[in-house]
């Protein structure tokens, strides 16, 4: 009896998408699932030639570089933030679709320097473009809708990782690594078509979102942003979880990437092993999207899905250094990777649904964008030190440790700060229904006595 009862809401959960919202759901799940085909066919493509061209050695400098790429984007993007989203969100997209022709021609040839480069511009590309896309679907979804649709829409994502390394392994060896750089600029246009397609045919309206506003003032310069974050315990949990769920992922990254250097040799060799593991991961991650993130959301809560990730990472570090096989480390990088794209991701943009349009568009870029890149740059520095100090290894776990302690603090403390929002939400919707019921009684009245 719990069997099929599980199963029929199962199957409520993915079929319940209502009629008049069905093409705005399947455009974002389609334009989700292009963008991530795209980063997924370039991400073994990175890994192959930065590990095979530049080292793991140097990495601790690409993340810091990262920071400082970010932050300068960041930082020109909020000049322009005030554009209609059609045109901010159109424009950047056509940039990327230019710099992955630039990419084709500069690499080759490029040394390692231009290795390094690529590694930042897929770091910024990755991350700007999943916060646009999320920002979007933040600004015309409520929580309640967000609910059932974010894990739908997200399994657009994991079907794109699945694609895109798919796509990876069986292309590479015929086409060679340099050329997968044409395959994901025509991914990222049609991405860009479809987005058009969308702003098209979207409705004009955006969800009220009358629980998480912040003083007026002007967003686009930086001290009233910061002023802003630090004037709210929702925005100061939300940026702690953001900065640890960047930086824990990057010091269990850096083991893989000595796991996964030993395992093959040479960029081809790399990539297809890569890619490889990404397809096996993304299948499954595309599965749980499709058909149990709904429904972790709502039986498991806010909570575990923001923090089951740093828990894994916690454990699978603990159990490594215990008893040293590295497929502990293997196991952890792909289990987080899945888990921050599934249900962490839906968890995580949930949150956004009671905030304004203010935080969405002039908050959300600097968090998402500035602080998760510039703690990349954090965890680089934190690398870099535990090879000068000689602490190797050992000094990676460790740190990977304390971030996941820090991660798991500032999952509960966001899941109090959202649960208290949304309950003051629906305390404003009941008051304002009962105040909307005791005009048309008194209406109502009025007209009786009337007559």
């Amino acid at each position: 009896m719990a069997k099929n009862l599980g199963a029929k809401e199962l199957l409520q959960g993915l079929f319940s998408v209502p009629k008049e919202e069905r093409l705005r759901a399947s455009l974002l799940f389609g334009w989700l699932f292009l963008f991530i085909t795209t980063y997924y066919v370039l991400r073994p493509v990175r890994r192959g030639i930065v590990l095979d061209g530049l080292g793991n050695d140097n990495m601790c400098f690409v993340y810091m570089g990262t920071a400082l790429v970010t932050g300068l984007t960041v930082y020109i993007y909020s000049r322009f933030a005030h554009l209609p989203r059609r045109v901010l969100i159109g424009t950047i997209y056509s940039v990327f679709f230019l710099n992955l022709l630039g990419f084709y021609f500069a690499l080759p040839g490029g040394g390692s320097l231009m290795a390094g480069v690529f590694w930042v511009w897929l770091d910024v590309f990755s991350i700007m473009g999943v916060t646009l896309f999320w920002m979007y679907a933040n600004d015309v979804y409520d929580s309640a809708t967000a609910r059932t649709l974010f894990g739908i829409i997200s399994a657009g994502g994991g079907l794109g990782a699945v694609t895109g390394s798919s796509i990876t392994v069986s292309l590479v060896k015929a086409l060679g690594t340099y050329n997968m750089l044409l395959v994901a600029a025509a991914l990222i246009l049609s991405a860009l078509a479809l987005f058009l397609t969308l702003e098209k045919t979207s409705r004009a309206t955006h969800m009220r979102r009358p629980t998480m506003e912040v003083k007026k003032a002007d967003l686009s310069r930086w001290d009233e942003v910061f002023k802003a974050i630090l004037a709210s315990r929702f925005l100061l949990f939300l940026s702690l979880l953001v900065c640890f769920e960047r930086i824990t992922p990057d010091f269990i990254q850096y083991l893989y990437n000595d796991v996964l250097h030993n395992m093959a040799s040479g960029v081809d060799a790399i990539t297809q092993l890569d890619a490889g593991l990404e397809r096996t991961r993304g299948l499954v991650e595309f599965v749980v999207e499709l058909f149990l993130v709904s429904l972790i959301l709502k039986k498991a809560g806010t909570r575990f899905c923001l923090s089951s990730s740093a828990a894994t990472i916690l454990s699978a570090v603990v159990l490594f250094a215990l008893v040293g096989n590295p497929l502990f480390i293997v196991c952890a990088f792909h289990l987080d990777e899945g888990m921050r794209h599934a249900w962490f991701k839906s968890a995580k943009e949930l949150t956004y649904t009671v905030t304004s349009r203010d935080v969405l568009y002039n908050i959300k870029p600097v968090i998402e964008m500035f602080f998760y890149r510039f703690a990349r740059g954090f965890a680089g520095l934190a690398i870099y030190f535990t090879q000068v100090l000689h602490f190797g290894v050992k000094g990676v776990m460790a740190l990977t440790a304390l971030s996941s302690f820090v991660w798991l603090f500032a999952a509960f403390g966001l899941t109090r700060e959202f649960e208290r929002l949304e309950f003051e939400r629906l305390e404003k919707d009941k008051n304002s229904d009962s105040v909307s019921e005791s005009s048309k009684e008194k209406s109502k009245s009025t007209v009786e006595t009337a007559v």
